[in-house]
């Protein structure tokens, strides 16, 4: 939750914990279950996993209704999560765990769908293996689980060296190392009673808090972006096996168990689940700061807290209603999602479009650096309309200037346009500082960056000491993360007479045709109008020069 609220930087690493966890305590349980079956282990499973996240999904998916949320991705990543492939859907669907903007109400259920597969997976496994201790020896299953947990470490710590982060992080058999520790350790507990932490056991409180200190300091300190990130993960993994080994010594003794941690670790799951969303729903308020970090965290144990009482209610005739009103929110929820439409498709053809266009601009910026430097000319009388044509711009934006590269080329033949998903103004000083370094930065430039990211001066002022004194022609967006970011930087803005805001929401208005699925980037009219907007503000500015320049003389 710390992590997600940007709070712990490295609070991803307490990922590998649960793991250790679920493979340690299915392991256990299964062990010491004489009469183990695979249908009660499902139907367990079922109940503890599977009902909480779909009551929680589909309460979601209910708010989103009522509130008129556009989310485009509902219909194909809820089924991922019914089905428990949403690690593979989030990968094929390049949504990053690791940036920091919320995108989708469900972007933590990566990890629930490798917790299903397991639970799918493990009692077949199970009974396998507890045959073949009865037929051949009954170390065997131990032998092929200890080997099979030093490959998958290997595996893992070679994949983070050769592979997207991102694969790496959603994969289901990289990231099964952790699980699988977790098994070995159960396996030692429950099958040999063997826990090489009662020759500390004196020191076992002291010893605990060390581990807890480690694993604190490393969710504080370390980040995604480390190169060391696996090691520290693989780190964070054989910690959570200590932490296990001294939390299980004398299980059941005298020690007096906090009622308040107890409630708190029966809430952990629903904690998980209903996080993500508070936060989804609550960006949408446009509250800041710590107060926003607060309302997120009291609303997340609210909401836990009533649902774990709802969920675990005694009174045989309470739970009839419960089911009653569990059973009412699966149906609504479902019509809801077989009633919405799938823009899968639409949004490919996005995706289809935007390779394209970063193909084109790779081609007409490396020709725009070998041209040689355009002078403009001063005439007696200019056409206004072929002086904008052949003026020297420079464009940098996020995918909705991507998506419309190819349009303004058209319009503008000596342009350098550079587009990327995702971008944000931080994310363009790199360009413009290389461009300016060059001698290629044009005076005048387009600036589409209000989609991505928070507002803020100090980034602002950064842009600006790149920019200079140079015309720009800032986009304000339609659909932005920070729906008050147009506000503010237009303000911003009142303070530079080079700054000249090309109001595309206004030119955008009423027009939702302009729009993908997404109501952010431009397909069809929308592109034509995107360019149009853009040059009418430069036609404007340069008619209004010519016109002073000529009244002067």
């Amino acid at each position: 939750l710390l992590y997600h609220l940007n709070i712990l930087k490295g609070g991803f690493l307490a990922v590998c914990t649960f793991f250790v966890l679920t493979g340690y305590l299915s392991t256990v349980s299964a062990l010491r279950n004489r009469n183990f079956k695979i249908i009660t282990y499902y139907k367990n499973r079922f109940k503890k996993i599977y009902v909480p996240l779909i009551v929680v999904m589909f309460i979601t998916l209910i708010i989103i209704k009522i509130s008129g949320i556009n989310y485009i991705n509902l219909k194909p990543e809820v089924n991922s999560i019914i089905f428990g492939y949403n690690n593979y859907w989030q990968l094929h669907a390049n949504m990053d765990y690791f940036t920091r903007f919320v995108s989708s109400p469900f972007m933590h259920l990566w990890y629930i769908a490798i917790l299903m597969q397991f639970e799918l997976v493990f009692p077949i496994i199970f009974v396998l293996f507890r045959k073949i201790d009865r037929i051949v020896n009954k170390n065997i299953s131990t032998i092929i689980v200890f080997i099979l947990m030093i490959i998958s470490i290997i595996y893992f710590y070679i994949s983070s060296t050769n592979k997207d982060i991102m694969v790496v992080y959603y994969g289901t058999f990289t990231r099964l190392f952790s699980i699988v520790c977790g098994c070995f350790l159960g396996i030692m507990h429950a099958k040999y009673n063997l826990n090489s932490a009662y020759i500390m056991r004196r020191y076992k409180k002291l010893i605990f808090l060390f581990y807890s200190i480690i694993l604190i300091v490393l969710s504080i300190f370390v980040s995604s972006s480390s190169k060391y990130y696996a090691i520290f993960m693989i780190v964070t993994t054989f910690i959570s096996m200590r932490l296990i080994s001294y939390a299980t010594i004398n299980v059941g003794s005298h020690e007096k168990k906090n009622k308040y941690i107890n409630l708190l670790a029966n809430m952990s799951y629903l904690i998980y689940l209903v996080q993500y969303p508070v936060i989804f729903f609550v960006d949408k308020l446009g509250i800041k700061g710590g107060l926003k970090v607060l309302i997120i965290i009291l609303i997340t144990m609210f909401a836990s807290y009533i649902l774990y009482k709802f969920i675990n209610v005694k009174n045989r005739y309470i739970r009839i209603i419960k089911n009653i009103i569990i059973t009412i929110i699966i149906i609504i929820g479902s019509i809801i999602l077989i009633s919405t439409k799938d823009y899968s498709k639409e949004m490919k053809e996005l995706e289809d479009k935007l390779n394209k266009n970063s193909k084109i601009t790779n081609k007409k910026n490396d020709e725009y650096k070998k041209k040689e430097d355009v002078k403009e000319e001063v005439k007696e009388e200019v056409n206004i309309d072929e002086m904008v044509r052949n003026i020297s711009v420079v464009g940098v934006g996020d995918s909705v200037l991507l998506g419309t590269a190819d349009e303004l080329y058209n319009r503008f033949p000596n342009g350098y346009f550079d587009g990327k998903v995702s971008r944000t103004i931080r994310g363009a000083e790199e360009v413009l500082i290389n461009l300016k370094n060059e001698g290629r930065l044009a005076d005048t430039l387009i600036l589409a960056l209000a989609n991505n990211g928070d507002y803020s001066d100090r980034i602002n002022d950064e842009l600006m000491e790149i920019v200079g004194d140079r015309e720009i022609y800032w986009v304000n967006a339609v659909g932005a993360d920070d729906p008050e970011f147009n506000s503010r930087f237009e303000e911003y803005a009142k303070k530079y007479p080079n700054i000249h805001i090309v109001k595309w929401d206004e030119a955008a208005a009423n027009h939702p045709e302009y729009f993908y699925a997404d109501g952010i980037h431009v397909k069809g009219d929308g592109i034509s109008a995107y360019v149009d907007t853009i040059y009418n503000a430069i036609y404007n500015e340069y008619s209004k020069k010519y016109k002073q320049q000529k009244n002067n003389k």
